[in-house]
């Protein structure tokens, strides 16, 4: 992509905070770093209280520098949710990714999805994101499942914070529901699939997403899998209540396998 079309489409990506003093940082170098030009980056804090808004103010100089448009706000909100639909009010650009305070893009993140969207609308880009360690060690690759009409009836197939969606999709099926503490992605990519919005793939490692986050903590994966069932049950799916059990499981099964794998690999 030549710089004349790197200079078409504004890409607005999105990062909310809640005390991510100790990685925002990684966040905040991963926008500064992309190798596509047109960006403007929004941080919606929920009213942090440790050195996280010294961060963000610290910052404003690094973004100046690179000619990208920086906004940020610290506030309450009521949940992860309403902070990224905050963020997705805020946007202008046609094109918005949302990825969180402990994880970061790879360098070449926004430029493959401006690529792969080219001049796409009603549609959303997905890649692939690998599974780091608090300390940054990769222990993982997580892979779309292509095939959404095949599995969003049983999981969320698509990996949300490497996925970037056009404006248009908003607009069209609404913002996250602020219902759903943990699974509010998951029930808007269903509907975005109900109003037949037109799904890509990027087959390169787009993010690298922390293990410390909200919907892979221990307590709160029986959250996500009630919700997920109440979504499944919103869009009647049959067996919903099978695909609940499984899932259940399936966290028990995450929960040995990823308590082994930190025994085994400790540093």
């Amino acid at each position: 992509m030549d710089k004349e079309n790197n200079e078409i489409t504004l890409v607005s990506i999105i990062t909310v905070s809640y005390n991510s003093s100790k990685t925002i940082e990684d966040t905040i170098k991963s926008i500064l770093n992309q190798t596509y030009t047109n960006i403007e980056y929004i941080i919606v804090d929920g009213n942090s209280t440790d050195n996280t808004i010294d961060i963000l103010k610290s910052s404003a100089k690094l973004f100046e520098i690179r000619n990208i448009d920086y906004r940020w706000i610290s506030e309450p909100d009521k949940g992860i949710y309403d902070a990224m639909n905050k963020g997705i009010f805020m946007a202008k650009g046609d094109i918005i990714g949302i990825i969180n305070s402990d994880d970061w893009y790879s360098d070449d993140a926004v430029i493959e999805a401006v690529k792969t969207l080219k001049n796409e609308t009603f549609a959303i880009v997905s890649g692939e994101r690998r599974k780091v360690k608090f300390n940054k060690k990769p222990y993982g690759v997580y892979y779309n499942k292509k095939e959404i009409k095949s599995y969003i009836h049983k999981v969320m197939p698509i990996n949300h914070a490497a996925t970037f969606v056009h404006n248009t999709v908003y607009e069209k099926v609404g913002v996250f529901d602020t219902r759903y503490k943990l699974s509010a992605d998951y029930d808007f990519i269903y509907r975005a699939f109900n109003a037949s919005v037109n799904f890509m793939f990027i087959d390169k490692i787009i993010v690298n997403m922390r293990n410390s986050g909200a919907t892979g903590q221990l307590k709160n994966l029986s959250v996500t899998a009630k919700e997920d069932l109440h979504i499944r049950k919103k869009n009647k799916v049959k067996f919903a209540q099978f695909y609940y059990i499984k899932r259940l499981g399936f966290n028990i099964l995450i929960i040995i396998r990823d308590t082994l794998r930190n025994m085994i690999n400790k540093d």
